[in-house]
């Protein structure tokens, strides 16, 4: 082979080893792939400056698909807006969650998921309706006064997963602060995860 030729090929291979080996060692929570997922660590992921004020999420496939009741447990930062599936002490997952606002804290301890449903309705909050069916309170509680003909209907919570009394987590809007009834809302592509790999008896954790 003449030597220039071989000079050229060096390069490409040279050039290829170094663009291969950055491309697996990224640090950074940078989001490179179509799908949403990360290329980075989840160390490096939570190392990034937007971390806390972010609604990305970051996944690994193979653990979550590995979770059972016994080897995985869903653990929730009030403080940091954030959730984390563990599988067999690695995470799987880290999503925000919106949490409950002053008024209506989440409870903090130890607890188990309990009840699973794909279409749950709140007993509790809802919208009150006249007696023409509009509309005249989005935010309203069963106890709630209604006018003459008027009716409270609960609002349909979604990936109902009960975990304490009349708390549990349900897709929902995820603000970067905490504004739930005491609920924890997470986006729908997290919820479902947890929905359709979390069972009953899955151990869940709330801290500060």
């Amino acid at each position: 082979m003449p030597k220039l030729l071989y000079v050229f090929f060096s390069l490409i291979i040279v050039t290829l080893t170094v663009s291969c080996s950055q491309t697996t060692s990224i640090k950074t929570g940078k989001k490179l792939l179509a799908d949403g997922r990360y290329l980075s660590s989840h160390e490096g992921f939570v190392n990034s400056p937007d971390y806390l004020r972010t609604g990305d999420v970051w996944y690994h496939d193979s653990r979550i698909h590995s979770a059972t009741v016994d080897n995985s447990q869903i653990e929730i930062s009030l403080s940091k807006q954030r959730g984390l599936l563990k599988v067999n002490n690695k995470v799987a997952m880290d999503f925000p969650v919106c949490t409950g606002k002053h008024t209506y804290e989440t409870p903090r301890g130890s607890f188990k998921i309990t009840q699973k449903v794909e279409e749950y309705q709140s007993h509790t909050y809802g919208r009150l309706f006249d007696k023409n069916g509009v509309c005249i309170n989005g935010d309203a509680r069963c106890t709630d006064s209604r006018p003459a003909g008027g009716k409270f209907v609960g609002a349909v919570l979604p990936l109902w997963m009960r975990i304490h009394g009349g708390v549990g987590f349900h897709v929902g809007e995820v603000y970067r602060d905490a504004r739930s009834h005491g609920c924890i809302r997470v986006p729908i592509e997290p919820c479902s995860l947890l929905f359709k790999h979390c069972d009953v008896g899955t151990k869940v954790v709330i801290h500060n």
